[in-house]
């Protein structure tokens, strides 16, 4: 699941900035260094990747995999 939501951040630039907002709202570390995305594909990855579907997609995937991570500890 983390592998996936990596790939989500490093494929848009939209998904790298609410995984990003994510973590620092749930308090988890997703390691998402080595992934940027130069400020001008936020505005285009923005249309296609339809922003709410992503948003919402992630953000599920997020929180499943930080609960998962809450029941090991």
């Amino acid at each position: 699941m983390h592998e996936e939501i990596r790939i989500m951040a490093t494929n848009c630039a939209v998904c790298e900035r609410d995984a990003r907002d994510a973590e620092q709202n749930l308090g988890i570390a997703l390691n998402l260094e080595g992934i940027a995305h130069p400020e001008d594909s936020f505005a285009y990855d923005l249309l296609p990747h339809r922003r709410e579907f992503h948003r919402d997609k992630l953000l599920r995937k997020i929180q499943e995999w930080a609960a998962l991570g809450q029941q090991c500890e």
